[in-house]
């Protein structure tokens, strides 16, 4: 096993960073301030950040095929074109004061996934127990269909580069889902056993998978995002400066540099590794690994 250690990027701190993703067209990596409203991006050729704020809180951003992209912005579904510019939102059918967007992905068949998770009145704070959460899927002609219910942090998922395994986090048993699935239908076909990560300081959080089929997981109370096998074997350890650490993306130059999202001490100094001073809370961090990624999916709605 082997250990790397991320280094921040400067200018790239955020409240609760989190929705990563590498976007093959632009070159940028992109990943969203929650309730700062706010969609970020970064150059890694020119160090260069800019920002995009929204009306309201952005949860995932996700690409959309013939240009753009898919958002989930806490109590609904939005397409914008490649400048973030909304064209189309669509209402979730549920009380925004107690259930809001998390995490999101977007399979082989070009089907966007979405969890939501319990949220105080105003969705800046989990509400302790809550489990009514639920994971949806929309297809292209946004058909909606539930496919898990009683959830309480709806976080990371992927599938595996051949589309056949689909994994999933509720953060709150500390567990990641594994189903079998049909990447052309787009649909589970059986669950499978969990991988229990309960031995981990903290919460497993976002996640993506790699080339290799194996498992990136950050975990929010280490600073870690610890690489697994698809059956729950710790591979490798990458570690950053902070403990709230949210969510990874493999992107850049042969898609072979890890970027990593955080958010800051305040919203959870129980695992803060220095909840008076920490200048890293809430910044992005990259490392360049041995290991390429691959290229998120696109929404073809």
């Amino acid at each position: 096993m082997t250990h790397y250690e991320a280094r921040p990027i400067l200018g790239s701190g955020s409240d609760l960073g989190e929705g990563t993703l590498w976007d093959e067209r632009s070159g940028f990596f992109i990943w969203v301030d929650i309730f700062k409203n706010t969609i970020k991006r970064y150059n890694p050729k020119t160090g260069e950040i800019s920002k995009v704020v929204l009306g309201k809180s952005v949860t995932y951003v996700g690409k959309r095929d013939g240009g753009g992209f898919v958002l989930a912005l806490g109590d609904s579904i939005a397409f914008t074109d490649k400048s973030f510019k909304i064209e189309r939102e669509i209402k979730l059918d549920f009380d925004a004061r107690v259930l809001r967007t998390n995490d999101g992905n977007i399979d082989p068949s070009g089907s966007l996934w979405v969890g939501t998770m319990a949220s105080a009145i105003g969705g800046s704070d989990v509400v302790e127990g809550g489990v009514t959460g639920e994971l949806y899927k929309f297809d292209r002609e946004l058909n909606k269909s539930v496919h898990r219910k009683n959830i309480q942090i709806a976080n990371g998922m992927d599938w595996s580069l051949d589309g056949t395994m689909m994994f999933y986090i509720d953060s709150a048993p500390r567990k990641i889902y594994r189903y079998q699935f049909d990447p052309k239908k787009g649909e589970i076909v059986r669950e499978l056993s969990a991988i229990d990560v309960s031995d981990v300081t903290g919460v497993p959080d976002g996640m993506c998978t790699d080339s290799l089929g194996n498992l990136w997981v950050a975990f929010w109370g280490c600073g870690q995002v610890r690489n697994y096998t698809p059956e729950g074997e710790l591979l490798n350890i990458v570690q950053a400066p902070t403990a709230l650490t949210t969510c990874p993306s493999f992107g850049g130059e042969e898609l072979k540099t890890l970027f990593i999202t955080s958010a800051q001490d305040q919203r959870d100094p129980e695992f803060a590794f220095d909840s008076v001073n920490d200048p890293y809370g809430g910044m992005c961090f990259e490392v360049r690994l041995p290991i390429a990624g691959k290229l998120d999916n696109f929404y073809n709605g």
